[in-house]
């Protein structure tokens, strides 16, 4: 019989139940309910920043090529004449993949196809196949799909302003890596990095749905044990080994130009943050979220001026991004003044920080974001996502709705102080 721990949070009626196998896989089953829709996710802890690492089979560091986490899942997709989305249609169900700096998950929806829906997700992820000809052709697919990203505004606004902030930290990399870097990616490297970080202790899977616990988790241990090899049983339960590069304090550049056949200029303000751990990055992001409708949105009289002015359509966007090797906030914008803009929303942030938080308007905004934590709880993406930031920060689930909670006026002044002039870069394409 397995151990719980169980995270209950009264004001959204849920519970989520995590366990550990013995082999340090994390189980995590968010009980919802009355639900008929079900999400099956299996993720590991590694994503497009993590390139230096222990080898787990020899026990040597190595460095491998940026993209190659990116590319990983897109191979674990491909099984030997068949594609995972096929297989997955073919049952009646829904399914996907996605990587980020930190994360790589696979997953599925169903109503009535949930046991089905395991299986074969654990199958894919538990049977790696890797060969010369199936390799060179995903790096003409990915240098596609690189180019594509390399043509968006929006990609380049956002990924020149990590550019402008970082100095040498992989999150200025494109997720998916170069054409260059992709193109020294071979079976060999997969393997190794699969082996390393789809070995258990560093992998993850999350349910999340009107499910029986128990059921639910002998199910999960019975297809895991179908593909584990003799190699896995030996191997020791601890964490993987993985060095991430600590940037300088300092930004790399104030401001990065970029001229496309846009309409419409795009503007991304960034400003670097010293880096923080667990609950710190979880209140970063609640803070901004709070800052974002308090300073930002349409209610503002931010947004009105600047809409008078001619020069703001949609709102100002305010979001935080971080774990606890970087750390920075975003701001995107777009207008035909976007020089009259940049100033504009520079100045507006220096103004904010000398002045008072309305307290009235924060107790209003406050409760709004409580109602909607509230009303998310019946969409069970958000409780996957709130459960993937919080298993990779090592704190409780329901982190995010106690901080916000006991936010305070005082919380929002003291973070827009830390928005500093000197780790301010500005990126724009024009």
């Amino acid at each position: 019989m397995n151990k719980f721990q169980v995270s209950v949070n009264e004001r959204l009626g849920e519970n989520t139940y995590k366990t550990v196998l013995k082999n340090g896989l994390e189980v995590y089953i968010c009980k919802k309910q009355g639900f008929k829709k079900k999400i099956g996710m299996f993720g590991t802890k590694y994503g497009s920043i993590i390139n230096d690492f222990v080898d787990i089979t020899t026990n040597e560091r190595m460095r491998v090529p940026d993209g190659i986490a990116h590319f990983l899942e897109h191979k674990l997709f491909e099984q030997e004449g068949a594609n995972a989305l096929d297989l997955f249609s073919k049952i009646g169900v829904s399914s996907n993949a996605y990587t980020t700096f930190d994360h790589t998950v696979y997953f599925f929806e169903t109503i009535d196809k949930f046991k089905e829906g395991i299986e074969l997700l654990i199958k894919l992820v538990k049977t790696p196949y890797f060969t010369k000809e199936n390799v060179d052709k995903e790096q003409g697919i990915i240098g596609q799909e690189i180019m594509m990203y390399d043509d968006d505004p929006s990609f380049a606004v956002y990924f020149n302003a990590l550019r402008a902030m970082y100095n040498t930290h992989p999150v200025r990399i494109d997720i998916a890596g170069t054409i260059e870097s992709i193109s020294h990616i071979t079976k060999d490297l997969l393997y190794t990095c699969y082996n390393t970080f789809y070995s258990p202790q560093n992998m993850f899977i999350i349910v999340v749905g009107d499910v029986d616990v128990n059921e639910t988790v002998k199910l999960i241990e019975e297809n895991i044990k179908l593909y584990e090899k003799d190699y896995d049983k030996k191997l020791e339960v601890k964490e993987v080994t993985k060095y991430i590069e600590q940037d300088k304090e300092a930004i790399c550049k104030k401001e990065i130009r970029k001229k496309m056949p846009v309409y419409m200029p795009k503007l991304c303000m960034g400003y670097k943050l010293k880096n923080v751990e667990k609950e710190e990055i979880i209140k970063r992001q609640v803070v901004c979220d709070i800052i974002s409708d308090l300073y930002f949105s349409k209610i503002t009289p931010f947004f009105e001026a600047e809409y008078n002015k001619g020069i703001l359509s949609d709102p100002v966007s305010f979001d935080f991004e971080g774990t606890s090797s970087f750390s920075h906030v975003v701001i995107n914008a777009e207008s035909t003044k976007i020089d009259e803009l940049k100033n504009d929303i520079h100045n507006y942030i220096n103004k904010i920080k000398k002045e008072d938080v309305d307290k009235e308007l924060f107790e209003i905004v406050k409760k709004k974001k409580i109602g909607n934590i509230i009303k998310d709880s019946d969409n069970l993406n958000v409780s996957y996502r709130r459960i993937i930031e919080t298993l990779l920060e090592k704190v409780d689930v329901y982190t995010d709705v106690e901080i916000l909670e006991n936010i305070t006026v005082n919380d929002i002044k003291s973070f827009l102080n830390e928005l500093e002039d000197e780790k301010l870069v500005f990126s724009i394409v024009e």
